[in-house]
This record gives C-alpha cells, structure tokens and sequence, in this order.
C-alpha cells in the first residue's frame, strides 16, 4: 500500500490526502489532522437554548467564493468583491479551544474559553464531561 500525506499550512489544524492503491485501484480520502481541544456544549435554560458561537472564518469564504482571498497569501490588503453577501464566511459553532495552555486542566480550558468567546462565567464544578475521544 502506498500513503502520501499533503502538506499543511495551517496552524490549529492541518488539512491531508491519503492516498492509496488498494486491490489495484487508486483511492484518495481527505483527513484533518488537528491539536487536542475541548469542547463546551452549553446549554442556556433561562433561555431555553444552546449557546454557540458566531465566527468569522475567512477559509469558508474562499470555499464559498474561490479565488476571492487570493491576495491574502501576497500579504497585500484586497478588498472583497462586492457580490459577496455579509453572511460570507460566517459560521455558528460550539465554543471550543485549543488545550496550548501547559499547566491547564480540561476544565479550565473549557471555563477560559467560556468566558472569551461566549461572556459566561464558569467554574469547573459547574461541568460535566460527556465524552472524549483521541
């Protein structure tokens, strides 16, 4: 079998192929190899919702719109083309965080990034794991 991984130029993530020759066909699979994070799935019940979070995220733009963040990679200012709706490149998401923090408990990383990118105050006796995986 033989494997070729693709090159990465992201720092959290890093998108690959996989390819393979298995019973004599060529296959690809695309992967995503990412750091270790944690998760919050928070639940509102005064309001009774979920609580996420709205992000900007310029590479959902470019897979919307292909070809209209090409000059962020020639370190240049581009204005983005006016047929692009406001709605471009947002997305909604559990509040979520990277574990790069050495010296940091799950749960303290979890109730860190509670507070950042949602404005809630959480003690780590206020969480319950509900799962994890590697």
């Amino acid at each position: 079998m033989f494997v070729q991984f693709g090159p990465s130029p992201f720092a959290c993530s890093s998108p690959g192929v996989h390819r393979a020759i298995q019973n004599g066909a060529q296959k690809s699979w695309d992967f995503m190899k990412t750091h270790d994070s944690v998760t919050i799935l928070m639940f509102n019940s005064s309001r009774r919702s979920l609580v996420l979070v709205k992000q900007f995220r310029p590479g959902e733009v470019e897979r919307l719109f292909p070809g209209s963040l090409a000059a962020a990679e020639q370190d240049r200012p581009q204005a983005l083309q006016a047929a692009l709706p406001g709605s471009a490149g947002v997305t909604y998401e559990l509040c979520a965080g990277l574990l790069d923090q050495p010296g940091l408990s799950l749960e303290e990383v979890a109730c860190k990034e509670a507070w950042e990118e949602c404005g809630y105050r959480l003690a780590p006796s206020d969480l319950r794991r509900v799962t994890s995986y590697k």
